[in-house]
């Protein structure tokens, strides 16, 4: 079974990804899988990791997946529960058996997201600490019937919801 976890910024992908995994369960997060993300700008061109979300929004970069890359480590593996995002994301969901979206609302969100263990928060706010990633993911999930999962449930949790699904 392959399936797909994504969310916004804060849902708790890495979160839960950690807890699967120690647990024996084959998950990834995006960042696992070498050559899987990178940023471009609006030619196609890979440019260097923006350090903040104006500098992505204001040179029109985008984060993208590779099909490729990911299509050879799907191959390679018969169970696998993958946590990320990209711009791209709707292009590969028919590389899963299941897509599952980690629902947060804006006020929890924005919680995690200002919690002081964050990687890259500068990457979740622009000039006016406003969230700016997330909410057109979600429609988009929408219209494709995507099931939403409650981000505040525990790992455990989510992983019986989905499971069960």
């Amino acid at each position: 079974m392959k399936v797909l976890i994504f969310g916004p910024s804060g849902s708790g992908k890495t979160y839960v990804a950690k807890a699967w995994k120690r647990r024996g369960i084959p998950a990834y997060e995006d960042g696992d899988i070498n050559g899987l993300s990178c940023w471009y700008d609006k030619n196609g061109n890979k440019v260097a990791t923006p350090t903040t979300a104006s500098e992505a929004l204001d040179n029109h970069y985008s984060f993208l997946w590779s099909k490729r890359v990911l299509q050879k480590f799907l191959s390679l593996r018969s169970e696998v529960y993958l946590f990320g995002g990209s711009g791209n994301i709707f292009d590969v969901i028919n590389l899963f058996d299941k897509t599952f979206f980690l629902k947060i609302e804006p006020l929890i969100q924005r919680e995690r997201i200002l919690h002081s263990s964050r990687e890259t928060p500068l990457m979740d706010f622009d000039e006016d600490r406003i969230i700016i990633w997330g909410e057109w993911i979600e429609q988009e999930a929408k219209k494709r019937n995507i099931p939403f999962v409650d981000a505040t449930l525990s790992p455990d949790e989510i992983f019986e919801i989905i499971s069960k699904h």
